[in-house]
C-alpha cells in the first residue's frame, strides 16, 4: 500500500474528476501509478484549494533570474506535439507522457502545463522546488489515522517525483519571521515539513486552511534547470502571494476561475500575455 510520511492510505470513497480524465492521455505511466498507489482516494472538483488572505494584492512580473520565490511556468510554444523542441522537453519529470495535444480545452490545457516554485536554491547549484495545481485526488482526511485529522479539509497535492513519501507544507505567514522550522521563501510564504507543520497547525500558529500540503517535491540537479531555461522551456516570474494562494477550481465549478498559469502570464503582460493570447486564440 502507499503511505503517505508514515500513514498507509486507506480509501474511503471515490469519485471521478473531470481534469484527471481530459489529462490522463497526457500523464505517464508514473503518475497513474502513483494514482494507483493512492487507491483511487476522493476528489473535489468544487473544493477551493486555499483560503487566501482576502488582501486581493494580486500581482505577477516577468523575472530574469532564478532563486527561491521564483516561479516556472511552461511554454506552451515548447511543451505542445508539433515543434522540434516538444521532442525534449521535461515530460517524464513532471508526469507527462510526452507533447501535449494542442487540440485540449485552453483551459485544461493550461492546468496541465507545468507552473512550478522554486522553494530553495542550494549550494551546490542544484533547485528544489514544488510542482503547483496538480491533485493527488485524495483529502487528507480521507487518510487513515490521526495523523492528517487536523487539516482533514485540505487537498493533497502532487509536488513531484521526488520523495513521494515525503509530505511537505507550503504557508502562508503575517509578519516578518516565517513559523518556528519554517524557511521563509518569499515574503509572507514559507515552506517546511509536516513533521513541523502538523503541531504549529495544532497550536493555531499555522492555518491549514492557508496552506498547501504536497507529497513529493521537484529536483533540479545542478545545470538542469539552466539548459532547460535555455532551451526555451520555461518563463519565469515573480508572483504575489495572493495570486499563488487564490481560490481556484475548475470552470464547471466556479464559471471564470483562471488557471494559474493564464493569470500568472496574464499579469505579466508583454510577451508573456502573447504568448498566453496565442494558447487561448478565440477564446481569450
Amino acid at each position: 500500500a502507499f503511505r503517505v510520511g508514515s500513514t498507509p492510505v486507506v480509501a474511503r470513497r471515490a469519485e471521478s474528476r473531470a481534469l484527471a480524465r481530459a489529462a490522463d492521455g497526457d500523464e505517464s505511466d508514473a503518475l497513474e501509478a502513483f494514482r494507483r498507489q493512492l487507491q483511487n482516494q476522493m476528489s473535489t472538483p468544487g473544493v477551493s484549494s486555499v483560503s487566501s488572505t482576502g488582501s486581493d494584492d494580486l500581482w505577477a512580473s516577468p523575472q530574469d533570474a532564478v532563486d527561491a520565490g521564483t516561479v516556472l511556468l511552461a511554454d506552451h510554444t515548447t511543451w505542445c506535439d508539433g515543434s522540434k523542441e516538444s521532442k525534449r522537453a521535461p515530460f517524464e519529470q513532471f508526469a507527462l507522457r510526452g507533447p501535449l495535444p494542442r487540440d485540449l480545452p485552453p483551459d485544461t490545457l493550461a492546468r496541465v502545463l507545468p507552473v512550478v516554485f522554486i522553494v530553495e536554491k542550494r549550494s551546490d547549484g542544484s533547485h528544489v522546488a514544488l510542482l503547483l495545481e496538480r491533485r493527488t485526488g485524495i483529502l487528507l482526511g480521507d487518510i487513515k489515522g490521526d495523523e492528517y485529522a487536523v487539516a482533514p479539509i485540505n487537498p493533497l497535492w502532487f509536488g513531484g517525483s521526488a520523495t513521494r513519501d515525503k509530505v511537505e507544507v507550503l504557508t502562508q505567514h503575517d509578519g516578518p519571521a516565517a513559523p518556528e522550522g519554517f524557511v521563509a521563501v518569499q515574503p509572507g510564504v514559507s515552506f517546511g515539513p509536516w513533521e513541523t507543520a502538523r503541531p504549529l497547525i495544532e497550536a493555531g500558529k499555522i492555518m491549514a486552511t492557508r496552506s498547501f500540503i504536497f507529497a513529493g517535491k521537484t529536483v533540479f540537479k545542478k545545470g538542469v534547470l539552466e539548459e532547460q531555461i535555455d532551451g526555451g522551456y520555461w518563463k519565469i516570474a515573480r508572483v504575489s502571494r495572493d495570486v499563488l494562494f487564490k481560490e481556484r477550481s475548475e470552470p464547471s465549478s466556479r464559471p471564470g476561475s483562471k488557471p494559474l498559469w493564464r493569470e500568472t502570464m496574464e499579469l505579466c503582460d508583454g510577451d508573456y500575455l502573447e504568448c498566453c493570447k496565442s494558447l487561448y486564440g478565440e477564446d481569450f
